[in-house]
Order: structure tokens, then sequence, then C-alpha cells
């Protein structure tokens, strides 16, 4: 099956361009153009609205997106398990993560992996849960490495690898009469800062399994923001203790009583379609994160 034709549709679509589509792929624009012309005449379907700013998916095009990457995603994976079986090293592999996890463990992963396999090209994008699981779905990321609910592990394979404990996280002179714990019921109608970044579930899960309801009076994205506005005891707050490893900051962090955290893991489509690299990539961040704990 020539799925050149399938290639330069997921191209354009990830570009917005015929341009930029025709650099990556080694194709002139008038090839792209028409490729993507035979596409739609043999489908009687219009599937990129053109313009001067570039081309965008109709509506139609939006619906073949995902089994379209499929089919690419499953050529190259095909490509990549045959040359595994030739003793070959190569490929490539794209991730969505956390900025935390892309701080704290990818580097070392990444590192022990291409120590080994060297021609193996590895991207990563950085995201929230909605961002990751959404790339996921359309085939925009081969793994992901977050944290997920129940219901969101129903539509993929979920590999679990650490527990990260959430903490915490109070103004420089707040007062403590238990100096290594803090009970969750004291954030109770108090002055509260939340993340915004892929709606913490996480966080809000927790308060309403315990029955907190916190006076949340600000919200930011990124989580160093929240760290300087509780310092500047605009509040109060609970994040993750991996975002703090990294962080220069002078609130107080104490774990919770009750304890809680969240699980973190690696998201797949599918293990058993996925590419030798995806596969042998999870391998060695399994083994990282025991080695942590060992």
């Amino acid at each position: 099956m020539d799925i050149s034709k399938y290639q330069i549709f997921s191209s354009v679509a990830k570009h917005q361009s015929l341009s930029k589509a025709a650099k990556e792929l080694g194709y002139t624009q008038s090839g792209i153009s028409h490729t993507l012309a035979r596409m739609e005449q043999e489908f009687d379907l219009t599937l990129f609205e053109r313009n001067r700013n570039g081309a965008s998916l109709t509506p139609a095009g939006r619906e073949l997106l995902p089994f379209i990457t499929q089919i690419v995603q499953c050529q190259e994976n095909l490509e990549q398990t045959v040359a595994a079986l030739h003793h070959l090293e190569k490929g490539s592999l794209s991730i969505g993560t956390y900025s935390s996890i892309a701080r704290k463990w990818l580097p070392y992963i990444i590192r022990n992996f291409k120590n080994d396999y060297p021609s193996v090209t590895i991207h990563f994008k950085e995201g929230g849960n909605e961002e990751i699981l959404q790339w996921l779905n359309d085939g925009e990321v081969d793994l992901g490495f977050l944290s997920v609910s129940g219901s969101d592990r129903n539509k993929i394979e979920w590999i679990p690898l650490a527990r990260d404990p959430l903490l915490a996280i109070l103004p420089p002179d707040y007062p403590l009469t238990e100096k290594d714990i803090f009970p969750i019921e004291r954030f109770n109608h108090q002055t509260f800062i939340i993340s915004t970044f892929g709606i913490d579930y996480d966080i809000h899960n927790m308060l309403k399994t315990n029955h907190i309801t916190p006076d949340i009076q600000y919200t930011a994205k990124d989580d160093y923001t929240i760290l300087s506005m509780v310092e500047c005891g605009l509040g109060m707050s609970i994040l993750p203790k991996l975002i703090l490893d990294f962080a220069p900051y002078h609130a107080k962090a104490l774990p919770l009583k009750p304890y809680a955290s969240r699980m973190l893991g690696i998201a797949i489509p599918s293990l058993k379609l996925s590419s030798p690299a995806t596969r042998t990539f999870i391998n060695y961040a399994q083994d990282y994160l025991l080695s942590l704990s060992s």
C-alpha cells in the first residue's frame, strides 16, 4: 500500500502549510498540492481550506485525521520492527510529558536510552493532562508521562511508575503547631491558589474526597507563579513534590495528613501496536524509576 499520500496529509495537517510539509518530506509544493487534490477527488471530500496563510483542516479533514495518523504510525512501526529484526537501531520517538517530569526524570532516561540507541531520534512536548491525552489520541506523541484518572485509563493502556506526594505549600510566616505535617482540614475556607494547567484533577479530587472546601481566590497556569504568590502571603496551595525538587522557593512545604499523592506513569494507545523504540524506551523508564527506589 502506498501511504505517501497519508504522510503528506498528516504533515500538512501538522504544519498547516504546504510549503513546510514539502520541506519536511522532500517534495515540491506543487507535488504536495496535486497529491491532496487527488485525495480529495478520491474521497469526494474537501479536506483542507487553502488561503494565503496556509492550509487548515476542514471538518471532514479533522474527522479523517486520527485514522490517517494511525496508518502513518503503523507504517513507521512496521519499518522499525523490520529494522529491529535485522538488528538495525533506528527510528523516532515522540513523548508528551509534564514539565516537572521533563526536568526530573527524562534527561536521565533519555541519556541511558541514547547510550545504547544513539540513532533513535527523540522529541518531547510539555503539557498538562488534557493536552497530553489529546496528543496521544491524535497520534502526535507515541507515549505520555502523566497522572491519569480512572475514567481516562479506560481509553488507554497505563503503566504506573511512581507515587509523587502532594504537599501543603504555606507562606514562610505561617504559624505551625505541628511542624512535620499539615492537617488537610486546615485548608477549609482558607484563601487558596490552584493550578489551571491541564486542570489539576489530582488536587481537586483529593480535596473533594476529604470534603475540603478552600476559598479559591487565585488561579495560575505556572507552578512557579503559585509558589511566588504563596511566598508573598497571598494564600496557600497544594503542589506535587516533583515540582518542588528544582524550584528555588521560601514557602513552607509539608506532607499532608492524611497522606495524599498522585500516581505518575506512562500512557500509550496500545503496547502491542507500539514501535520497538517505544517499547524499549518504556523499559528504560521503568529501570530508571526502579533504580531511584532501590
